[in-house]
């Protein structure tokens, strides 16, 4: 563990027991009363402690993101009701009082006026037994909405800072490299080597899309196409008869947009794992536009294949992962499937 984890670590567990030290401390100290650790309010409300210490960490780690930011808002509802209820009744219940039965509070010993009988007070309403509870139950819903809003505020900075420093890393002296890729597509041109030029033109035209366009927000969708199949014909141009590529986009690109680069990952992943020289290939693309819903659809057969470490890392999936998540949260659909011999990607975004 890191520094910071153990700092983390430790601030959990110092926070939990003093958190579950809150009945001890603010029991009530009556001089008759030697165990008043142990007197059934002071269990009961540990045991409302401890059931709200647990229910802190599963809405913090799991219900808020997989229910309360995905929108399920009736079955957020429904869990806080319930674990509202449980922490209410069921520490009275564990310490054998019936929360449906009136509790007295015993007997006051202090005479009245009228002739010395001793003074039962009013019963106590159950309400006012757990109003704390209530309060805490609270705080703890609370507390960890904050937290969990000020981790994703922390996360989108710092997924930003990490694309600004991309987008400077690949601006090292563009216009070097893109004068550089000019003099040799001149060069090709006067030589007759028409495959070359081509190649230089499209590789060129893709440098530039990634410098000049991507530091948008979003781009226009035939921006985004046009990147692709320059690509792809790079792939094609590059590798021999064995690889059976297949590639089409169906539908009108006009007037749409599109984060920049968001379906690239799952292309490049099926050229990157799905290609080898020595056996048959297949790899099919299919982009589909049905009025403001884009389906890309991406299938290619495993083969052996022998990479470097940095590119086995399959950062470019999970980095396109966060960015759908982030950019499109209800308005993606994302699944990826695979067997022994067979990956498969479906994709679909609604773009407006």
């Amino acid at each position: 563990m890191t520094n910071t984890k153990w700092k983390v670590w430790i601030l959990h567990v110092v926070g939990s027991i003093a958190f579950l030290a809150i009945p001890i401390a603010l029991a009530p100290h009556p001089p008759e009363q030697v165990n008043y650790v142990f007197s059934t309010p002071t269990i009961r409300d540990l045991i409302a402690n401890a059931l709200m210490l647990l229910f802190f960490y599963l809405h913090y780690y799991f219900l808020i993101s997989k229910v309360y930011f995905k929108k399920l808002y009736i079955l957020y509802g429904l869990i806080i009701l319930t674990a509202f209820l449980l922490i209410c009744l069921l520490p009275s219940l564990l310490t054998g009082h019936n929360p449906w039965q009136p509790h007295e509070m015993g007997i006051r010993m202090t005479q009245t006026m009228q002739g010395g009988m001793p003074v039962r007070p009013h019963d106590a309403s159950f309400l006012e037994e757990i109003k704390h509870h209530i309060f805490l139950f609270a705080v703890v819903i609370l507390f960890s909405l904050l937290l969990m809003i000020r981790d994703r505020l922390f996360q989108s900075e710092k997924e930003k800072y990490l694309a600004e420093v991309s987008v400077l890393k690949a601006q090292i002296n563009p216009h070097f490299l893109f004068n550089t890729m000019n003099g040799i597509y001149a060069f090709a041109i006067r030589e007759k080597a028409s495959v070359t030029a081509s190649s230089i033109l499209k590789l060129s035209g893709m440098m530039r899309y990634v410098v000049t366009e991507t530091g948008n927000g979003f781009i226009s969708l035939e921006k985004e196409i046009s990147y692709i199949n320059d690509y792809i014909e790079l792939q094609k141009m590059r590798l021999d008869k064995r690889v059976h590529i297949s590639y089409s986009v169906i539908g009108d690109l006009t007037e749409q947009n599109i984060a920049p680069l968001i379906l690239i990952s799952f292309i490049e992943n099926a050229f990157k794992f799905g290609v080898n020289p020595d056996e048959d290939s297949s790899i099919n693309v299919r982009i589909e536009i049905q009025e403001n819903n884009l389906k890309l659809t991406v299938e290619n057969n495993k083969v052996k294949v022998s990479l470097d470490p940095f590119m086995k890392s399959g950062k470019g999936i999970e980095n396109t992962k966060s960015r759908l998540q982030l950019l499109y949260p209800d308005k993606h659909f994302l699944l990826l499937n695979e067997d022994e011999n067979h990956f498969r990607v479906q994709l679909s975004i609604q773009l407006k």
